[in-house]
C-alpha cells in the first residue's frame, strides 16, 4: 500500500520535473533573444537621445556662427563710427581754431576802429575848441 501511494507521487514528481525541465529549456532558449531585444531597445533609446543632442548641437553651432557674424559686423560699424568721430573731432577743432582766429581779427578791427573813432573825436573836439577861441567878439 505504501508503494501504491508513492506511485502517484512519483509520477507527479516526474511530471513536475519534466514541466520544470521544459520551462528551464524554454527559458534558456529565450534568454538570449530577450537580452538581445532589451539591448536593442536600449540602443534605440540612446540613438534617439543622441539624435536630439545632435540637433541641439547643430542649433548651438548655428547660433554661435550668427553671433560671430553679427559681432564682426558690429565691430566693423564701431570702427567706422570711431574713425568718423576722430575725423569729426579734428574737423571741429580746426573749425574752432579758424573761428577763434577770425574772432581775434574782428576784435583787433574793433579796437582799431575804436582808436580811430577816439582820435577823430579828439580831433573834432580840438577843432571845436579852436573855433570857440577864435569866435568873433
Amino acid at each position: 500500500m505504501n508503494e501504491d501511494s508513492d506511485m502517484p507521487n512519483a509520477s507527479q514528481k516526474i511530471a513536475e520535473n519534466v514541466v520544470l525541465l521544459a520551462f528551464a529549456r524554454v527559458s534558456m532558449a529565450l534568454a538570449l533573444p530577450t537580452i538581445g531585444m532589451l539591448f536593442w531597445l536600449y540602443s534605440q533609446w540612446q540613438d534617439t537621445r543622441l539624435d536630439t543632442m545632435q540637433g541641439q548641437i547643430v542649433e548651438a553651432q548655428q547660433s554661435a556662427l550668427e553671433a560671430s557674424s553679427k559681432a564682426t559686423k558690429v565691430s566693423d560699424r564701431l570702427i567706422a563710427v570711431e574713425t568718423k568721430q576722430v575725423q569729426d573731432a579734428a574737423s571741429s577743432e580746426k573749425f574752432q581754431s579758424a573761428t577763434l582766429t577770425r574772432l581775434d581779427r574782428v576784435q583787433d578791427s574793433i579796437v582799431g576802429l575804436s582808436n580811430a573813432v577816439a582820435a577823430l573825436t579828439a580831433t573834432l573836439q580840438g577843432m571845436i575848441e579852436e573855433r570857440k577861441g577864435r569866435a568873433p567878439p
